[in-house]
């Protein structure tokens, strides 16, 4: 019989400290990129009542969520995503507040997944929430965003997908098809199934342009020439605003300096139901997951009583932090290590305090030999070990050459 205490449940993992200095760094990183384009951070709770993701649907449907009970028998949730509980927290805590609202966060998020290849069901999002404008402005802000977060970190190879799920709709409007079959459209779309979109659109009895625009979806993608070939004077005013709106953002993610990392993608049509307008994911070699993923959803606002335009995006930390782990190492501060002697600890500990209060990391040695203080500071990577003696003196050897620095504890004090 296995001894499941020394296991971690399926989906989640340690971090041991090396990777978590490095996973640290990054989050500073993206929060900094963040802050720099005005979002303000903010925290929500790790769990909500199941009745704040209920209906969300896609990734956050009841399935996909750990979910428990209170002591009175109400239903909580893990918080599954953090779009659904900011959305709740501006609609109800900050009703009169200025817009558009800009928030940042950082965080853990659980779910239920099959644990596969970059999968997990604890991982932490670093993502950030624009509310309260419909412009397209609004969306290539928070796209150019998330696009300098990820080059903050070292990864200067990637493509930013950008889709239209409005213009999905437009389509579905004209096509006059019930919501399970276009539900089964939008997933052979997804999944490029042309063989499984040719048998649902030869049932339909629309204009050939538009049938033909369906069935072309999985393969418009490309730059700003995916514009012309899916424009059609037969197409509605649903897909023709969308189209617009997404011309928009391009062109904006291009003055912004990143044209050169978008790409647009007609065919990809997101799962999770909230997405009302523009969705994109963004990919990198290494993973064969996003790295980051959000879009606009306008409709999420009103289901809390207050209706806005909202667009937002998430990084998975922990999927950037397996495509850095291998190429870039924690740039940690310089480490000492303090030895004193046995009659001299209260002087160690003051040139401990002292290095630290000059923003130093300083590890006190707990043992009495020397000589095995200098084989701890070795093995640890110390960058120079402190050995106070009885008498007051002190000593301060450069680990990386060897070099001796003689003094004393008062003198050192004085000094720094």
């Amino acid at each position: 019989m296995s001894n499941w205490r020394l296991h971690t449940p399926t989906g989640v993992t340690d971090i041991l400290p090396d990777e978590c200095a490095l996973k640290k760094e990054i989050e500073s990183e993206i929060r900094s990129v963040f802050t720099s384009f005005g979002y303000n951070e903010t925290e929500t709770p790790s769990f909500e009542y199941y009745d704040c993701y209920d209906g969300a649907g896609g990734q956050l449907s009841q399935e996909n969520m750990f979910k428990f009970f209170d002591e009175q028998g109400r239903i909580l949730a893990l918080r599954p995503d953090f779009t659904t509980s900011i959305t709740r927290m501006a609609s109800t805590k900050e009703t009169g507040a200025l817009t558009p609202l800009r928030y940042l966060y950082t965080g853990n998020v659980f779910r239920v997944e099959e644990t596969q290849g970059a999968r997990r069901r604890e991982f932490t999002q670093s993502g950030i929430e624009l509310i309260g404008s419909y412009s397209p402005s609004a969306d290539a802000e928070v796209i150019a965003a998330a696009m300098e977060a990820i080059k903050s970190v070292g990864i200067e190879e990637f493509s930013m997908e950008i889709g239209q799920i409005a213009f999905f709709n437009g389509l579905m409007e004209q096509t006059g098809l019930d919501a399970d079959s276009v539900e089964k459209l939008r997933e052979r779309i997804d999944s490029k199934d042309s063989v499984g979109i040719k048998t649902i659109t030869d049932t339909l009895n629309i204009d050939d342009s538009i049938k033909n625009i369906i069935i072309e979806l999985p393969y418009l993608f490309g730059g700003a020439e995916v514009f012309e070939k899916a424009y059609a004077d037969s197409l509605n005013e649903t897909s023709k605003v969308a189209l617009d709106n997404l011309k928009r953002i391009y062109e904006l993610l291009c003055l912004y300096g990143f044209e050169k990392y978008v790409s647009i993608d007609l065919g990809m049509l997101e799962s999770i139901d909230y997405y009302t307008g523009s969705i994109f994911k963004c990919y990198t070699h290494g993973v064969g997951f996003p790295i980051c993923a959000g879009g606009r959803y306008d409709n999420l606002m009103g289901q809390f009583g207050s209706p806005k335009g909202a667009v937002g995006a998430a990084i998975g930390v922990n999927r950037l932090l397996s495509v850095l782990s291998g190429v870039r190492k924690s740039r940690r501060e310089a480490a000492f290590l303090v030895y004193a002697e046995k009659t001299a600890e209260d002087m160690g500990y003051k040139v401990a305090r002292s290095l630290r209060a000059k923003g130093r990391r300083a590890e006190m040695y707990i043992g009495d030999d020397r000589a095995d203080a200098e084989e701890y500071a070795k093995a640890r990577g110390a960058d120079a070990l402190f050995c106070v003696s009885a008498d007051g003196g002190l000593v301060i050897k450069n680990q990386s050459d060897g070099d001796e620095e003689s003094t004393t504890v008062n003198a050192f004090l004085e000094t720094r």
